[in-house]
C-alpha cells in the first residue's frame, strides 16, 4: 500500500521532539518492539538527535500534509565506543501506531540506505559526512519477536528481509518485558 498523498521525508529538527517521544512512549509503554520498560523524555529524545547528528548519521522524520510525524528512522553506531566498528551502524524505525501498514516504514527505510550509501548527495541529511575511514558499510537491524504480534512476531523480520537485510543471529529469551521473556534477531545489511 502507498503512503498516504503529501507524506513527506525530512530532517528531524527540533520542533519534532515532542512527536517523536509521543511515537516513542507509545511503543515502550504498550509493546515489546523497544526493550526500554520507562517513558523517554523530551530531553532523553533531543540528546539521542544531537547524539545521532554528532555521529554523522542522519535522523529521518515522515510528516504528512497536516504537518504531523507519521514515523522516524535514525542510525547510531553499534558498539559506538569500540572504534573498530566505526562503519557499522545500528537502525531504529518506529511509525505512529495510528499509520502503520501504510508504505511510510518502506520509505523511511529506502530513504535511510541512500543516505547513508550516499551522504555527500543528501547534504540537509548529514550535514559533514564521515570520513573515507568512517564511511558507513553495514546497517544492522535488532527486532524483538512478539509471538503474539504481526505474523507471529516475525512480520518485522520478513519486513527487513524484503528490503534485502540477511538474518545474522537469533539470541533467545534475552530481553524481558511484561512478565515475559522474548527473543531478538538480527539482521544486516552491507550497503558497499
Amino acid at each position: 500500500m502507498p503512503p498516504p498523498a503529501g507524506t513527506l521525508l525530512r530532517p528531524c529538527c527540533a520542533s519534532d521532539i515532542p512527536a517523536l517521544t509521543d511515537i516513542s512512549n507509545h511503543y515502550i509503554l504498550n509493546t515489546v518492539i523497544t526493550f526500554a520498560l520507562t517513558p523517554t523524555s523530551e530531553v532523553e529524545v533531543q540528546q539521542k538527535w544531537n547524539k545521532v547528528l554528532g555521529e554523522g548519521c542522519p535522523y529521518i522524520v515522515a510528516e504528512n500534509d497536516e504537518h504531523e510525524i507519521v514515523g522516524f528512522s535514525y542510525c547510531v553506531g553499534f558498539q559506538g565506543e569500540r572504534k573498530g566498528y566505526r562503519h557499522t551502524v545500528e537502525l531504529s524505525l518506529f511509525c505512529h501506531p495510528g499509520y502503520t501498514a501504510q508504505g511510510i516504514g518502506s520509505r523511511l527505510l529506502k530513504k535511510m540506505l541512500d543516505v547513508l550509501q550516499a551522504p555527500e548527495q543528501y547534504p540537509d541529511f548529514v550535514a559533514t559526512p564521515r570520513a573515507e575511514d568512517e564511511k558507513i558499510r553495514v546497517v544492522i537491524a535488532c527486532m524483538a519477536v512478539d509471538e503474539t504480534g504481526w505474523n507471529q512476531g516475525l512480520g518485522l523480520r520478513d519486513f527487513y528481509l524484503k528490503h534485502g537485510f540477511e538474518k545474522v543471529g537469533h539470541l533467545k529469551k534475552v530481553g524481558h518485558k511484561f512478565d515475559r521473556w522474548i527473543d531478538t534477531r538480527y539482521l544486516q545489511l552491507s550497503i558497499w
